[in-house]
């Protein structure tokens, strides 16, 4: 039985005037988070980042954003989680990091753009 542990990193929105209806739910329950493509996202749909770095430049990145559409007050905060470590999860780590350098990489943080 494998009992290695990952560590991933996420992104948890503090909204303070405009939730969404839609996430309202979410935002009360403390499971709102952002998403890889720059939306707001529940649990299942949350960033899972490989490093606390890519995690502060993509949170660093995406605040005016959140700001502009969900008021001054909106602020990113990072949050680490540990899991068991299974393939399921270190593909999705993978992949979700990949989306975020690329995003970073050419500038482009608009959710219905591709990248």
């Amino acid at each position: 039985m494998d009992t290695t542990r990952i560590e991933y990193y996420s992104i948890r929105p503090k909204l303070h005037q405009t939730i969404p209806a839609s996430q309202f739910t979410q935002a009360v329950k403390y499971e709102l988070y952002l998403g890889p493509h720059v939306r707001l996202a529940g649990i299942s749909g949350m960033a899972h980042l490989d490093s606390k770095d890519l995690a502060q430049e993509f949170a660093m990145a995406c605040e005016p954003i959140m700001k502009k559409r969900y008021g001054i007050d909106a602020s990113l905060e990072i949050q680490c989680s540990v899991a068991a470590n299974n393939k399921k999860l270190a593909a999705r780590i993978a992949r979700d990091s990949e989306i975020v350098r690329k995003r970073l990489a050419t500038s482009n943080f608009a959710p219905n753009k591709s990248i």
